[in-house]
């Protein structure tokens, strides 16, 4: 008999299952405004941006990513953007750092141009991603 468990299956890493999702995965086609969420990191923090396909339309996808002290946006602030993204940048990742001192975070999406941006953004810890090149 099969159990049932709220934990990750397996296969997902734990870095990925513990991280705020501003985007999930996903196509963008559209200006869009994400919700806010409670990431409760008072911290330095990576906001990671990992793209997939871009339609050869899209001529612009713009990302700027916002603090706020509540769900409703009360007293916004920009932690800043991400360079603009093109056709050509398929299948690369991204990374803003950001100083976070506010409990809520959304991302606000700019889209020109015409198709899908496939887009996933998430809040890190700012050692993720760092590699050991230590060799045996």
């Amino acid at each position: 008999m099969a159990q049932a468990t709220r934990t990750v299956g397996p296969g997902t890493l734990v870095r990925d299952a513990n991280a705020p999702t501003l985007q999930a995965t996903g196509n963008v086609s559209s200006d869009t405004t994400g919700s806010w969420v409670q990431v409760d990191r008072p911290c330095d923090v990576q906001v990671v941006m990992d793209l997939g396909t871009i339609a050869s339309g899209v001529t612009g996808f713009d990302v700027e990513v916002q603090g706020a002290d509540d769900a409703s946006g009360t007293n916004t602030v920009s932690y800043g953007r991400f360079d603009t993204v093109g056709a050509s940048d398929d299948d690369t990742t991204r990374v803003l750092h950001a100083s976070v001192y506010k409990p809520y975070m959304r991302a606000v999406m700019d889209h020109s141009g015409s198709g899908n941006v496939g887009v996933t953004i998430k809040v890190r810890q700012p050692h993720d991603r760092k590699t050991d090149s230590t060799t045996a």
